[in-house]
């Protein structure tokens, strides 16, 4: 529990210590390359039984062609259960689409992202097509907060992971 809120900790000084972006007038422009980490805290669902709070650690490299799609070219994720941490672990590396609204107010912008890729759990010693589907909003060009869903299916056994996920481009 202590790595966790560590984790956390680390995540809230990050962020705050830009919080001054939120009124700059900075734009990210459409053929930028970002690099993204993004940090989610949930919980499983589907066959995962007996979960404790789901974490979700990435990196993703992103490409916005359009001031509205973009290209997540890689995101690399590990995503494990703090309850049972050495057995949930599970790596993930995929690619995907991201969308972006008209800006909404200040430099705010929703997003809708989906991805697609390879996970692979060491608990069962399984690998599977994952797959995940966000939303949320863009709070300033550096730094978004929403909701995502990550699945993963492999023969019967079937994982979910809904989580709040916050990301920070640096």
């Amino acid at each position: 529990m202590k790595k966790i809120l560590f984790v956390v900790l680390m995540a809230v000084f990050a962020v705050s210590a830009n919080a001054q972006l939120v009124t700059s007038n900075r734009t990210i422009h459409s053929d930028a390359h970002n690099f993204w980490v993004d940090l989610g805290l949930g919980a499983y669902t589907g066959d995962y039984k007996n979960g404790g709070l789901g974490m979700d650690l990435g990196f993703r490299w992103n490409k916005m062609f359009h001031e509205y799609v973009g290209w997540d070219i890689i995101k690399v994720a590990a995503q494990a259960d703090t309850k049972h941490f050495k057995e949930s672990i599970t790596l993930k590396a995929m690619t995907g689409v991201r969308f972006e609204s008209p800006v909404l107010f200040g430099n705010s912008k929703a997003y809708a992202n989906f991805a697609g890729g390879y996970g692979y759990t060491f608990d069962p010693k399984k690998g599977a097509f994952t797959w995940e589907i966000g939303a949320g909003l863009k709070v300033t060009p550096r730094f978004n907060v929403g909701v995502a869903y990550d699945a993963w299916s492999k023969n019967s056994f079937t994982t979910g992971f809904i989580n709040l996920k916050v990301g920070y481009a640096f």
